[in-house]
């Protein structure tokens, strides 16, 4: 009976890890999109490789620009978060809660958007748009214009965007790059070697 009892205990734990843990994530579901209603990128995507995408956006490579338009595949068993732009290149970050101290739902939630880039980057300065479509961030620029720029710094490096510094990984050897506002405004940005 204790052999029987294990052996199905064991049989529950291994179909548990086979076959994934966590429930699909819908994007139509996550932005409650009505038909024909288009998503975007809410910020730049930064990758050397588009199947293999960190959900830290170590800033790296090759940028999908901010405003793409995407078409969501879907997520997988394995945390990854999958969709393609208008010329059909798939895309996949791959989540990692422990890193980002939020859900994958809440993730793909800021990470994309229905709202079209005219409206959201309506406020922007031609100047800081320019920045913020090749990557950069520079002093005087605002904390929503470096979320453009650079996406949300990891939360396991900077757990509340209110820090008067917020912490993002560079390069390939994965070095630091700390962004120091006053207010709402950049005061500086140290690269760590």
């Amino acid at each position: 009976m204790r052999v029987a009892l294990l052996f199905a205990c064991l049989a529950a734990a291994v179909s548990f890890f086979l076959g994934g843990c966590a429930e699909p994530v819908v994007f139509s579901e996550v932005f409650q999109q009505k038909q024909g209603e288009k998503l975007y990128t809410r910020y730049n995507i930064w990758y050397t490789d588009p199947g293999n995408i960190s959900c830290l956006n170590i800033q790296s490579g090759n940028i999908l620009p901010i405003g793409s338009e995407i078409e969501p595949v879907g997520t997988n068993v394995r945390n990854q978060i999958i969709f393609k732009d208008t010329a059909g290149q798939e895309y996949r970050i791959k989540f990692d809660a422990g890193y980002r101290l939020c859900t994958m739902r809440d993730f793909i939630a800021y990470t994309f958007t229905t709202e079209p880039p005219s409206e959201f980057l309506r406020d922007v300065p031609e100047a800081a748009l320019t920045r913020i479509h090749r990557g950069e961030v520079v002093p005087g620029m605002s904390r929503a214009e470096v979320l453009f720029a650079y996406g949300p710094p990891p939360a396991i490096r900077t757990p509340n965007l209110r820090n008067e510094s917020w912490i993002y990984w560079y390069g390939s050897d994965n070095q630091s790059v700390r962004v120091v506002f006053r207010g709402d405004k950049v005061r500086n940005i140290i690269k760590a070697e």
